[in-house]
């Protein structure tokens, strides 16, 4: 983190000089200010990715004092003379203490193993409805209304496939995103809407990790178009971060539900 706000300055310096050399050199101005945003865009990425890391670590924060709580409640419910229903409620706090506890240690993992591409801005490491996911941009991945993978793409998806084979038997779903732009008249001849489209993504996804060795039972596919946002459609920067890819951790049934039931019972 420390070396990203080095750099900083001196791409400011960087950016300089090339504008002085831009005569020299024959590039169009159009052509600098395009490199320009972009690399504008990349480093505000980075610079994203970091705030991620320093939220996901604040929760994981509070997801260790929910196990502490969790832990103080079993302790005095074992004091206790207790009923079957509240040897039920008991095992049902067992497994959210152990399910809380299990996600946090994973969550730590994952940070530290994809640390190289979440500091380059090319993944985030994030928690969404309860669940651990891995966020990979569609313009990293795909070409605009195209479903087959770029050659950055690809080795993108490489990276992310060598550090799924060792989290051991876990279940990931791979689910594309899209923003609410219309499909295109061209794009329509192959994907009628934006469903098809994140769904061919998602399964390219799927296809390409299974051939860089990640098990398939392991692994589904899933398209979501542009229902289930992470920003919003009405700027640019919105529509960005919704054109994407994420990786999930599937969790057990029965640890949803019996999650579920204990917070019901609060």
């Amino acid at each position: 983190m420390n070396r990203a706000r080095t750099l900083t300055p001196l791409y400011g310096l960087a950016v300089a000089a090339s504008g002085l050399l831009l005569p020299a050199c024959g590039v169009s101005k159009a052509d600098y200010d395009t490199k320009t945003r972009q690399a504008e865009a990349s480093a505000k990425e980075a610079e994203d990715a970091k705030k991620e890391i320093v939220q996901l670590k604040q929760q994981l924060s509070s997801d260790d004092q929910q196990v502490s709580q969790l832990k103080g409640s079993l302790g005095l419910a074992q004091a206790q003379a207790i009923t079957d229903d509240q040897k039920s409620e008991l095992e049902e706090a067992k497994r959210a203490v152990q399910e809380a506890q299990e996600r946090g240690k994973l969550l730590d993992d994952l940070q530290a193993r994809f640390k190289k591409m979440i500091d380059a801005g090319r993944l985030k490491v994030t928690t969404r409805h309860g669940r651990i996911v891995l966020q990979v941009h569609n313009d990293i991945l795909f070409d605009t209304g195209a479903a087959e993978l770029k050659t950055d793409g690809k080795a993108a998806v490489a990276e992310v496939a060598a550090t799924l084979k060792g989290v051991g038997t876990k279940r990931f779903q791979v689910a594309g995103h899209t923003d609410s732009e219309p499909i295109t008249a061209e794009t329509k001849k192959k994907y009628p809407t934006n469903w098809e489209l994140s769904t061919a993504r998602a399964i390219a996804v799927v296809k390409l990790l299974v051939a860089d060795g990640v098990e398939a039972t392991t692994l589904s596919a899933a398209g979501y178009g542009p229902y289930d946002p992470v920003g919003s459609n009405a700027t640019p920067e919105g529509q960005s971060k919704n054109r994407r890819i994420e990786i999930t951790l599937v969790p057990n049934v029965a640890q949803i539900v019996a999650v579920e039931k204990l917070d019901a019972k609060k």
